[in-house]
């Protein structure tokens, strides 16, 4: 039996190993234009949604609608917008009940600009007061009892849980979007390594002194707001962009990345599909052709938990690879991160008869 949207966990999910997430949760508030503007121009809405948004907290959604057993610890302030982020967890059928609320505090809010006409998106966010989940906020029975471990920094509390679960032979995936120094402490400790192309190309660039850019500077920005990393942590921007890896350029960093200490690398390429390194091989996976793209918002996260989800059920890696290309493209056909995630039948439905693109 899988789990459909809206309802929660079955019993038979729950007897499954368990994929705990860790980080930050936020309300998105979203909306669809006629086009991005520039500043001073002008946009028509098309369409609206207010959805639950991050990066680990998308994926535990999605894994929990294609009938996974997913959990999450964040931190929430106890605000109106807090309420709204455990209630579309417990909604979904995702354990928050090692979530912690502060008292007085502000919950993360994010506007999402989404271009009507290419699906690009621009973020706004309001970050509140809450906080990260601290190494003292965890509960360590909890954690080492799950099987994975999902993050996306390498902050003091993903840190400690890493810990946890590795020293109970337990294996934790890192998402990586834009490259920062800080999460260099992480990467021993990782099984799996899944990032974008944008942080392939910084950590090359890192690699070889060059600057990283202006989207990882913002990026190692919003670390020291949050105190997951230092001032002195911040890469260098001297006005010029690191240059964008694709093809196989992608693969010899996953080459490079796996030379830090993850056993498995994975770059995304969005619709060229991804590059992976691995102790059984390195190969490229094509990617599914979405039925329509109407927002890419979330098709990163979704794409991570799909993958966590089909190694957790013993599925090989290049498999898990293309069950998570499936997710991730069905996952686009709506507005935000999460109406879109299809579940477990619509996924193999899709997946018999789709084509594929990207770059052999």
């Amino acid at each position: 039996m899988t789990t459909q949207p809206g309802t929660p966990n079955t019993s038979e999910a729950q007897s499954r190993p368990r994929i705990l997430g860790l980080g930050f949760a936020c309300i998105d508030d979203l909306l669809l234009l006629t086009e991005i503007p520039p500043p001073e121009g002008r946009a028509t809405i098309k369409g609206r949604a207010q959805q639950g948004g991050g990066m680990v907290a998308t994926a535990m959604v999605a894994i929990a609608r294609l009938g996974g057993n997913a959990s999450f610890i964040t931190r929430v302030g106890d605000d109106a917008t807090g309420a709204d982020i455990l209630s579309e967890f417990r909604h979904e059928g995702v354990d928050v009940s090692h979530a912690i609320v502060s008292a007085g505090e502000t919950s993360h809010r994010t506007i999402v600009l989404v271009d009507g006409r290419s699906g690009a998106r621009a973020f706004l966010s309001g970050r509140g007061t809450a906080g990260d989940v601290l190494p003292d906020d965890l509960q360590p029975d909890y954690v080492k009892s799950a099987a994975y471990l999902h993050l996306s920094d390498a902050g003091p509390g993903a840190l400690r849980a890493a810990k946890l679960i590795n020293d109970a032979g337990g294996a934790v995936c890192l998402d990586g979007t834009h490259f920062h120094p800080s999460v260099t402490p992480l990467l021993p400790s990782l099984r799996y390594l899944v990032v974008s192309r944008f942080f392939a190309s910084e950590f090359m660039a890192a690699q070889s002194g060059r600057t990283l850019g202006a989207a990882a500077r913002d990026y190692a920005g919003t670390l020291v707001t949050r105190n997951q990393a230092t001032l002195t942590d911040l890469p260098d921007h001297d006005g010029t962009e690191a240059d964008i890896l694709e093809g196989t350029e992608l693969l010899d960093a996953a080459r490079r990345l796996r030379g830090e200490g993850p056993s498995v690398v994975v770059v995304t390429e969005g619709e060229n599909g991804c590059w992976c390194a691995s102790p059984d091989g390195d190969f490229h996976t094509p990617a599914f052709i979405a039925p329509a793209v109407v927002d890419t918002t979330g098709a990163g996260d979704v794409f991570h938990g799909a993958f966590l989800l089909a190694r957790a059920n013993g599925l090989e890696l290049g498999g898990a690879l293309e069950f998570a290309s499936a997710v991730a493209a069905l996952k686009c056909r709506s507005l935000g991160g999460r109406a879109g995630i299809p579940t477990m039948e619509e996924t193999l439905s899709f997946m018999a008869s789709a084509p594929r693109q990207g770059r052999a």
